[in-house]
């Protein structure tokens, strides 16, 4: 199995205790909204067939996905 590893840690920063949406492929963030189903909603607006859905915590060190 091959693991890729990709430090979002500086990327998540400005979206604490938001609901994002990744593009799957870029690992890029294409919306982020308190409420999980407006990011969604957003993502696929805006072209994203395979969203990766996260919440990232209001106070966080390491944060694996």
């Amino acid at each position: 199995m091959n693991t890729k590893v990709i430090d979002l840690s500086k990327t998540l920063k400005p979206y604490s205790n938001k609901w994002i949406v990744l593009d799957s492929e870029t690992m890029k963030v294409v919306a982020a909204e308190k409420d999980a189903n407006k990011a969604l909603e957003i993502a696929k607006k805006r072209g994203i067939n395979n969203p990766v859905l996260t919440r990232v915590p209001q106070h966080y060190g390491t944060y694996i996905l």
